[in-house]
């Protein structure tokens, strides 16, 4: 089983620097204005997708989102079992450290405040199946049949803005993630987004853009996130299954993930088995 995983960021039209990144396998991307990334990888493993928007300003809220995400997407993180409920408390593990890492980071001299970031991920299994995760409020769609469906609650108080849960920002807090189950379809398969996105454009506007059988979805959604006033660091990654091919089992050429060479980072660390909620939406 392969998958396809396109991913473009964007500072946006009113910040002066990108603090999300993404990436997966240990790598991390952030760019303030750039192509959108494309690879194909063999699925012979959890792969774990991970999307992180940072917290901070010049706190350091950039390094604290790339450095979760070469972190929780590492793949010493989940290993090769096949568990959904092993995968979970292995994350939750995971970026329950990663958020004290992030407590440890020198706060910024001006603001005083500590790096911190939310995180929003999907683990894809060899099976087909995807364990999606999150903290805080970036957030996972799919399409279910034809309709928009949105896989993540975000972590916010009612009737406010205010986080309730994120990766570190000096928050002295037990994280729970949350995670939900379902398979990995083709088109348009998963959605990982930061708010830059859904403070931007509506859930129709998400939903007929994801919907079109056109390629491109991440950077389409990203113009549309853009010519709604882009006040915010916006952005998305898109998995989805590669159709099996109809008369080659050889995969195409220049698809074997080799063309995103970010830096990798191996600080993650195996994780403890602790006891979980899990949640399936899908």
């Amino acid at each position: 089983m392969r998958i396809r995983i396109e991913g473009i960021s964007h500072r946006g039209m009113v910040r002066d620097h990108n603090e999300d990144a993404f990436g997966w396998r240990g790598l991390a991307v952030q760019t303030d204005d750039g192509p959108p990334l494309l690879t194909e990888l063999e699925v012979t493993r959890p792969i774990t997708i991970v999307v992180c928007d940072g917290m901070g300003g010049h706190a350091g809220g950039d390094r604290a989102s790339l450095m979760a995400t070469r972190l929780i997407g590492s793949d010493s993180v989940v290993g090769s079992t096949a568990d959904h409920h092993d995968t979970a408390v292995r994350l939750r593990e995971a970026i329950r450290e990663t958020s004290e890492v992030l407590n440890a980071l020198p706060t910024g001299a001006q603001e005083g405040a500590t790096p911190g970031c939310t995180v929003v991920g999907a683990t894809v299994f060899p099976d087909g199946s995807v364990l999606v995760f999150n903290v805080g409020d970036s957030r996972a769609y799919t399409l279910d049949d034809s309709i928009l469906s949105r896989l993540t609650e975000d972590h916010r108080r009612e009737g406010g803005n205010t986080l309730t849960q994120a990766l570190g920002g000096g928050a002295r807090v037990v994280l729970e993630p949350s995670f939900y189950s379902l398979r990995l379809g083709s088109v348009p398969g998963v959605v990982l987004c930061t708010d830059g996105l859904d403070d931007y454009v509506d859930q129709g506007g998400i939903e007929s853009a994801m919907a079109e059988d056109l390629p491109d979805l991440p950077l389409r959604l990203r113009n549309l996130a853009l010519a709604g006033g882009g006040g915010d660091n916006v952005t998305v990654v898109q998995v989805g299954l590669v159709p099996e091919p109809a008369d080659s089992e050889t995969a195409p050429p220049g698809t074997d993930g080799t063309d995103l060479e970010p830096e990798r980072d191996a600080e993650a660390r195996p994780t403890d088995t602790t006891a979980m909620t899990e949640k399936n939406d899908v």
